[in-house]
Parts: C-alpha cells; structure tokens; sequence
C-alpha cells in the first residue's frame, strides 16, 4: 500500500499534520495543554503536546528521559540532528528492553512564538521496522499555522 493514497489531516491549536487513515486519532487537553495521539496498534504510539507555558526543549525532553529511567532499566540515549515543524529541534532516541522485546523512542521538541512543541513515538523494534515509513511521514509533515 502506497502510504500517500491514504493521507488525512489533523488541523488544530495551530498546528497542521497528515497522518493515514488506517490510524485512529484523538486529542485532549489537560492542564492547557494539548495532547493529539495517533495510535498504530496495541501498544505503538505518536503523539504531539502542545506546550503554551513554552518550557526550553532541552528541559522538555530531559523530563522524557527522566520518566523512561525511572520505569524501565537501562535506558539507552542517543542525540539525534534534525528538525520539526521546520525548526531546527533538540531530539533524542530512546532504547530499552521490556518483557523480553527491545522498545524504541523518538523525543523531539522545539519553540515557537506560542508554545513548545513535544513529539514522542513509542514502539517495539518490530513495529518500528512495520510503521516506520508513517512515522516518519507524519513527522516530516507537521507545520505550525
């Protein structure tokens, strides 16, 4: 299946991104902030939050890191170069083993003028090798409005 013969748009908080349709999405709100959660399967997710306090990137995503510690034993970290939403973004990969399967994490987070945007995805390294072509579209394609 061609992944760009089944793109929609998620449109909201100023924030644009397409996703595929086979994948369900939702969005709620805690705290003032906005979380859009695009769920893959049982247990692989990608999901935006939408900062408005504008916490430093940096911070945001040791807090992350801080959380995959205190769960799961040896936490691997690995600093990544790229952007999102056409930033230039602080961004780290997550491993870890759980139940015997090797996880994987994306964190990447930048500023803007109105809010700090977190991006999170979370899957075995099974799931990432099926849906790692949708990630990395809905990703590529996120554009703060």
């Amino acid at each position: 299946m061609n992944i760009e013969d089944c793109l929609n748009t998620w449109q909201g908080h100023g924030l644009k991104f397409e996703y595929p349709d086979i994948w369900d999405v939702s969005h709620e709100a805690d705290d003032g902030d906005t979380i859009v959660t695009v769920t893959l399967s049982d247990t692989c997710f990608w999901l935006i939050r939408i900062l408005p306090a504008g916490p430093p990137p940096p911070q945001v995503v040791q807090s992350c890191i801080d959380a995959y510690d205190e769960e799961y034993e040896e936490v691997e970290s690995e600093k990544v170069d790229c952007s999102l939403a056409g930033l230039p973004a602080y961004a780290r990969n997550l491993s870890f083993f759980c139940l015997e399967l090797m996880n994987n994490v994306g964190l990447r987070s930048v500023r803007t003028m109105e809010f700090t945007l977190l991006l999170l995805w979370q899957g075995t390294h099974h799931e990432m090798a099926e849906f790692h072509e949708g990630i990395d579209r809905m990703t590529q394609s996120i554009r703060v409005e």
